[in-house]
């Protein structure tokens, strides 16, 4: 009988752990992955420290998911690899949500939108054009700056190989500086960058030229911005777009997106996610 008892104690015990939901505390923390410098989305502080308007997003997730979270800066041409091998859960810092990414990866849904430009001096002779095709004719032949392994060298790929000098940058701050010292004629980068030099003292000289490139005129550039993830985090996954349905309802990412980009660039909510 008592051996009975036991072994039904037992059986109620492991049933009850087994009906127990997982609190977000118990939950490991979420790794996430940023570039630490691409302004305004990401960006160190003199201090070391990350800021910006993705890594505020960041936090404000895993705080409606009651999650913690650690960031972590690397260069981007390293972070898809890095999040295969299962280094992080979660790339974030204005990445673009394209079909081909999408094949081997997976994105929340999209929280923003914002066109790539081509940036120059002002006293270049490439500014003033109305149409794509006014100025790639005006490029042609000049030295370009990009980015590497960023939807803008895929622009270029696409749209001007043969026709221009491509110099290719491990990040955004490298192409900058040859752009402000005159090493290149021109560059090419979210927009998003482009605001927040041209609104910077050593920036003055510096212009966006138009027009806009966006996802209507070439679709391969993508529908807006999200966090990658692994196919195999479908529970995160689903508990940050939860978190941002949220936050788009209470005007947190508009909100912070007028705080980094002076403008409302945030998304609508994904009526598949989050209802209509």
């Amino acid at each position: 009988m008592n051996a009975k008892w036991t072994e039904l104690v037992a059986a109620l015990t492991l049933a009850a752990l087994c009906a127990t939901p997982v609190l977000a505390e118990d939950l490991p923390e979420v790794r996430i992955g940023t570039d630490g410098g691409y302004l305004p989305w990401t960006s160190m502080t003199p201090a070391g420290e990350l800021t910006g308007f993705d890594i505020e997003l960041a936090r404000l997730v895993c705080q409606r998911m009651q999650r913690s979270c650690r960031f972590t800066a690397q260069p981007w041409e390293g972070q898809i690899p890095a999040l295969e091998q299962g280094k992080y859960d979660i790339l974030v810092g204005g990445i673009s949500i394209t079909p081909e990414r999408q094949k081997r990866l997976a994105f929340t849904q999209s929280y923003g939108n914002l066109p790539i430009n081509f940036a120059a001096a002002k006293n270049s002779g490439l500014n003033g054009k109305s149409s794509w095709a006014e100025l790639k004719n005006a490029l042609v032949g000049k030295t370009v700056g990009v980015q590497s392994g960023t939807q803008s060298q895929k622009f270029m790929d696409n749209e001007l190989k043969g026709e221009v000098n491509v110099r290719l940058y491990d990040n955004q701050d490298s192409l900058n500086l040859d752009l402000l010292a005159g090493r290149i004629d021109a560059a090419l980068a979210g927009r998003s960058p482009w605001i927040a030099l041209t609104g910077s003292s050593q920036g003055e000289t510096i212009e966006i030229l138009s027009p806009n490139l966006d996802f209507e005129q070439f679709d391969y550039l993508g529908v807006g911005v999200g966090g990658l993830m692994r196919k195999d985090t479908a529970e995160l996954r689903k508990a940050w777009d939860v978190a941002l349905c949220q936050l788009k309802k209470d005007g947190e990412v508009t909100r912070i997106s007028q705080q980094w980009f002076g403008f409302d660039i945030s998304t609508k909510a994904d009526p598949k996610i989050c209802g209509e």
